[in-house]
């Protein structure tokens, strides 16, 4: 088996390639971005190509150079950039999954494992827990993108027998992070209090979003792909991530017992609200994930915390 992970060198990407290294196998990392962090230390175990997913005759090359049998794509372009150049979002997220698909077409490509977001929710949702079958109707570029993207995984799946699977993530955090996006104050109230450096969260203390730990999102990505063909039903699967989900004043006053030097304040702005109130309303269901293919969190609240801090801590020079 021989595996393409493109946006490799990514927060997600880093982390399941490390897990495939560990299985024994030499993935390929396609991204426009340089390997950095951990990957650093296993730098003779995989292959890096730099390049975007702009072009599908760079795609197809790829998968015919080193015969790809199975795609994890998770590049693209996050909620906050989409926001402010749609254009740009469009060629990323858009375009470039359709090269992802068009060239495993091409050349024969066993598996497409998509990651998704669960801001393809928006207006119009019910009371009740966002299922798999939930309407979606996203307000922001970054979640039409993806719905878009669903839908043709979903078609080259009928079409062509594509084996295509996805996943909904929630909100990822870890450290290292570097996109700045509508969420990224999970992960730099965090990282900003272990460098001893104040923080203003762009939020409002209440504001509740759904997260995931980096390493359960790497986690589900591998579970679904080693999941038989037989078991998937769904197809593109929720991920609730951490339930009950906390509060920012709550991920605030854990950080100050950990960490008591920590300077975090409360500075919202307006956009990044906007944009957060409604994940902040979703509660999801992700039972099909938990039947079909066995998924479950391994890191909860405090847990998540402190994996964070023991990452950063034992490996400071992968993150900053």
């Amino acid at each position: 088996m021989t595996t393409l992970i493109t946006g490799g060198a990514g927060f997600i990407g880093s982390y399941l390639a490390q897990l495939l290294v560990e299985e024994g196998e030499r993935p390929i990392l396609l991204d426009p971005a340089p390997v950095h962090g951990a990957l650093i230390d296993i730098r003779d175990r995989f292959e890096y190509v730099q390049s975007s997913l702009g072009n599908l005759s760079v795609v197809l090359n790829i998968i015919k150079k080193y015969s790809i049998d199975r795609i994890f794509h998770l590049g693209g372009m996050l909620s906050a950039p989409s926001d402010e150049n749609p254009w740009a979002a469009f060629d990323a997220n858009v375009t470039g999954t359709y090269n992802v698909l068009e060239a495993a077409r091409l050349g024969g490509v066993k598996q497409v494992i998509f990651s998704s977001t669960i801001a393809v929710y928006g207006k119009d949702l019910p009371s009740t827990p966002v299922d798999d079958a939930t309407i979606q109707r996203p307000t922001s570029m970054y979640g039409s993108t993806k719905v878009f993207c669903e839908l043709l995984g979903r078609f080259y799946a009928r079409k062509f027998d594509l084996d295509f699977r996805g996943v909904r993530i929630p909100s990822v955090v870890g450290p290292g992070a570097k996109t700045a996006h509508m969420s990224i104050y999970n992960c730099w109230a965090i990282e900003e209090a272990l460098k001893g450096q104040p923080y203003k969260l762009l939020c409002e203390p209440e504001t509740r979003c759904p997260v995931i730990y980096f390493k359960d999102a790497g986690r589900a990505l591998w579970l679904l792909a080693m999941a038989e063909r037989s078991q998937i039903k769904t197809m593109i699967y929720n991920l609730a991530g951490i339930v009950p989900s906390f509060s920012a004043e709550d991920l605030v006053a854990l950080i100050r017992d950990r960490i008591p030097e920590a300077r975090l304040t409360f500075n919202p702005d307006p956009a990044t609200v906007e944009l957060l109130r409604e994940l902040g309303s979703l509660i999801l269901d992700d039972e099909c994930a938990r039947s079909e293919w066995g998924w479950e969190i391994a890191y909860p609240f405090a847990e998540m915390v402190d994996d964070f801090i023991k990452e950063f801590e034992e490996h400071t020079s992968w993150y900053v």
